[in-house]
């Protein structure tokens, strides 16, 4: 607990250096790529794109896009994770199940009412599984509730064994035929590099310069586009060596966009990032629904660039709009949704919270 402790009080001295905009850099630049993939598919199946642009540009981000956004997830995990458990619960479980609960429902009854205009109907029973099925892009903060779980029981066991565990879930072909549990094995790497390596990580951005990204993103995307030529992204193994490459090319493609003053429009979207998570496939859906009844169907690249627009600003309105309206709870816990500890473990968990860093 102590050498736990003591990267926490590392990681939040170095959170005070400028440098640090890069996280919130990568989480702006992931949420876009994800939006985009996201309207990409929604016009493909509308209007229809170019085959070839379509496969090439879906699998490059895939690769690297939801590793890269788990990755950063981790890198600040640890201060959550070593919480006592009473802000554990109520800062960091019951924040992910209140918007879990909340954004299923609301997705829920979008897909029902648009049944006739969504890409894929859903079933009407689909709100009695949440429990263990999400619906739609909940998915996210379901498997992302269950990394912070699991690597807070993992405590105690080392990195050497769990870190080289969950590498090898990542290879290993499963088909359960649960979307939440193959995303799960394929992505608990990600978050325990973020989470593992967090000081290390941080340490290092600092001493990257921009040659650095102007050599690793060409270099990583020439590699991932030849994967994807030669049809080798579903090797295991070669997927995940280049879902590593890309989160490292990407990390330094944000440093350098922050040591150049370029990160602000991503720093922005980045602050926004749940928002836009959770509520961007109505956002694009919706977008793009309107500008077809508008006459622009012919137009796939307008409708696509229209679409992701919609899909990452309408998100920021909303979530503005709560705020500005005083009620933030379609995006934030309400101060009611709590477990209160037994009142003999208050004082113990106040001095273990009072012992640690906190966000």
């Amino acid at each position: 607990m102590a050498i736990e402790y003591l990267l926490i009080i590392l990681t939040s001295e170095l959170m005070k250096d400028d440098k640090i905009a890069w996280v919130q850099c990568a989480k702006g630049l992931t949420i876009c790529l994800v939006v985009y993939g996201h309207a990409m598919y929604g016009v493909n199946i509308a209007v229809g794109l170019n085959p070839i642009f379509f496969e090439y540009c879906n699998d490059f981000f895939n690769i690297f896009r939801m590793p890269l956004f788990f990755f950063v997830s981790g890198i600040f995990a640890a201060r959550s994770i070593a919480r006592s458990t009473n802000q554990f619960i109520n800062r960091t479980v019951l924040h992910f199940v209140y918007i879990y609960i909340v954004w299923c429902v609301i997705q829920y009854a979008f897909r029902m009412m648009t049944g006739s205009v969504a890409n894929h109907e859903i079933d009407p029973h689909a709100i009695l599984y949440i429990a263990y099925q999400p619906i739609n892009v909940l998915w996210f903060v379901y498997v992302l509730l269950a990394f912070f779980l699991i690597t807070r029981l993992l405590r105690p066991v080392p990195f050497f064994i769990v870190l080289p565990l969950a590498g090898a879930l990542a290879v290993t072909p499963i088909d359960s035929g649960s979307y939440s549990l193959d995303h799960f094995c394929g992505t608990y790497v990600f978050f325990l590099m973020g989470y593992y390596g967090s000081r290390m990580i941080l340490e290092a951005a600092q001493r990257l310069k921009p040659i650095h990204a102007a050599i690793l993103v060409p270099l990583y995307t020439a590699v991932t586009l030849t994967v994807i030529y030669a049809d080798l992204r579903h090797v295991p193994m070669v997927w995940l060596a280049c879902a590593i490459f890309g989160i490292f090319a990407m990390a330094t493609l944000c440093i350098c966009l922050s040591e150049l003053h370029l990160d602000r429009p991503f720093r922005y979207m980045g602050s926004y990032s749940l928002p836009i998570f959770v509520s961007h496939t109505i956002a694009t859906a919706g977008t793009r629904v309107i500008l077809s009844k508008l006459g622009l169907a012919d137009h796939p690249g307008f409708l696509l660039a229209g679409s992701t627009l919609g899909g990452v600003m309408l998100p920021i309105l909303l979530a503005e709009t709560c705020e500005r309206l005083k009620f933030p709870w379609l995006f934030r816990k309400p101060s009611w949704f709590t477990i209160n500890p037994p009142a003999e473990s208050k004082g113990m968990d106040q001095r273990l919270a009072d012992s640690s860093a906190h966000p």
